[in-house]
């Protein structure tokens, strides 16, 4: 396995540059899935991402957990870059940068890596600053020895010590041209005895309304070490006041897992959890689940089933369901009442990618639109600058992560779903 330095610096230069092998910029690969269209008005998808691609020299087996973010003039679309089919081992963070609304796309490009360790779960904001926040998580690989502390990131053999699974903080002035260096703030955004952090897995929010304006969440979950089962697995978020310069933990909701907030009209924080509780599925509940927060995040209320939203019941333990997105529909960038939501919406396979539509903050899910019929995992979303919704997503035909596409759906197909 090839020793990659740590990438820093992606020059815009590169996006112009030549592309993969199989396509030329402008002209991206299209897949031919379930309810794709060529016309403005109706649905297209491109294949970003596809299992077994070079990126430089380095061949991925496995391109996985997709993140979108939306900056003044770009839709970044990134995911974790995985030269093993496992969530712990050599695994890089890559991207596609869009400059025409999520129309066409650049090349393949790595922007984190740490050598043999794992740098992954990118979860970004742009906020009013003009500046793109992004947290990642580090983990150390089975295959490492004292030799390879400090790594090329900066974790150190005692750091490794204190927390193998680590949270690191960057940002970019420029929409995603350069990066400063990342920083580790694992020390303030995890307990000691915790053993895990994921951040996300998808975008991070800023807030718009009431008195925490400005506040950026972004959403995560832990493990606890010899907890309980109840307290083993949990979701929670971390902030930041100050555009990212310090952060903050929340408290926990048990039993949560991979989560994602929305910012609702009142004002109320609702984190939307990927199930995690095992007694819930031996009952037969096997949906999302959900908790809010009239804080700005600080605290959060109950645990509540939405047995609406199926999720599968693949897998045993905390590999059962599967993570989900939810985005405020605010075209005019302004918070509305509507919200969507995206997940595998078959309540036995990770299967049946389906959009949800809500007239009023989540309450009830009025409508849905299937997205493809097809195997299909994690997904993100992001409300494009003309309207439509670019939905970013793990499907295949044999397997639910053979591809990472971006499936592009009109503004007219969404406002008709509300309407």
């Amino acid at each position: 396995m090839s020793i990659k330095k740590f990438i820093l610096i992606i020059p815009l230069l590169l996006l112009m540059s030549s592309c993969g092998p199989d396509e030329t910029f402008g002209s991206p690969e299209y897949g031919k899935g379930d309810g794709e269209g060529t016309g403005s008005d109706e649905m297209s998808t491109t294949v970003l991402f596809k299992n077994g691609e070079k990126i430089g020299n380095v061949t991925y087996t496995t391109f996985r957990i997709p993140s979108l973010v939306r900056t003044k003039n770009r839709v970044i679309a990134l995911c974790e870059a995985r030269t093993v089919d496992s969530d712990r081992g050599d695994i890089d963070i890559a991207c596609r940068i869009s400059t025409d609304d999520g129309k066409t796309w650049g090349e393949r490009m790595v922007l984190f890596s740490d050598g043999i360790h794992t740098v992954g779960n990118p979860c970004c904001v742009y906020t009013t600053t003009g500046r793109l926040i992004m947290v990642f998580n580090w983990h150390v690989s089975t295959e490492s020895t004292s030799a390879d502390f400090p790594t090329s990131l900066g974790v150190t053999a005692k750091q490794k010590a204190a927390h193998s699974r680590r949270v690191f903080l960057t940002w970019s002035d420029n929409e995603g041209t350069t990066w400063t260096t990342p920083k580790d703030i694992t020390e303030d955004v995890m307990e000691s005895n915790w053993t895990w952090n994921a951040a996300g897995p998808c975008h991070a929010i800023q807030l718009r309304t009431d008195k925490h304006k400005g506040r950026i969440i972004v959403p995560c979950d832990l493990k606890i070490a010899g907890g309980s089962d109840r307290e083993n697995l949990a979701s929670y978020v971390i902030y930041s006041d100050d555009d990212g310069q310090t952060w903050k933990k929340s408290g926990i909701i048990p039993y949560g897992n991979e989560s994602c907030a929305v910012e609702r009209t009142d004002g109320i924080i609702h984190l939307d959890m990927r199930n995690a509780n095992s007694a819930a599925y031996a009952d037969g509940i096997s949906c999302r689940t959900w908790s809010v927060s009239s804080d700005g995040g600080e605290t959060w209320t109950g645990y509540n089933y939405d047995t609406g939203r199926p999720e599968p019941t693949t897998g045993s333990g905390s590999t059962k369901g599967c993570q989900g997105s939810i985005i405020n529909y605010d075209p005019d960038g302004k918070i509305t009442s509507n919200l969507l939501f995206s997940n595998p919406a078959n309540a036995t396979a990770r299967r049946d990618m389906t959009l949800r539509f809500s007239k009023n903050n989540g309450v009830n899910w009025s409508s849905s639109m299937l997205i493809t019929s097809n195997p299909a995992g994690y997904s993100d979303l992001v409300v494009l600058k003309d309207g439509a919704v670019g939905l970013f997503y793990e499907t295949g035909l044999s397997s639910y992560h053979q591809t990472i596409s971006f499936a592009r759906i009109p503004k007219k197909t969404i406002t008709e779903k509300f309407n």
